[in-house]
């Protein structure tokens, strides 16, 4: 395994959002909302861009980290 680390593109929000569904479908309930969470977070305006990583085993997507700031809210 080579795993590298790089910006997530919006090219690969479909693959990202599919490797977060898989790791998290029925593993604390039926189904899973996670990969949702991150859907939405990228159209918040407290979504931090310049913190979205995904990372890579060779072309393959494996992870992806990403950040929200604290809102005021």
């Amino acid at each position: 395994m080579n795993i590298s680390i790089r910006p997530e593109a919006e090219s690969d929000f479909r693959d990202v959002e599919n490797v977060t569904r898989e790791a998290f479908w029925d593993l604390y309930k039926p189904g899973c909302v996670e990969h949702l969470v991150l859907h939405h977070m990228r159209g918040s305006p407290d979504f931090v861009k310049e913190m979205d990583y995904v990372a890579c085993d060779g072309n393959m997507i494996v992870g992806n980290i990403v950040f929200k700031s604290k809102s005021d809210q």
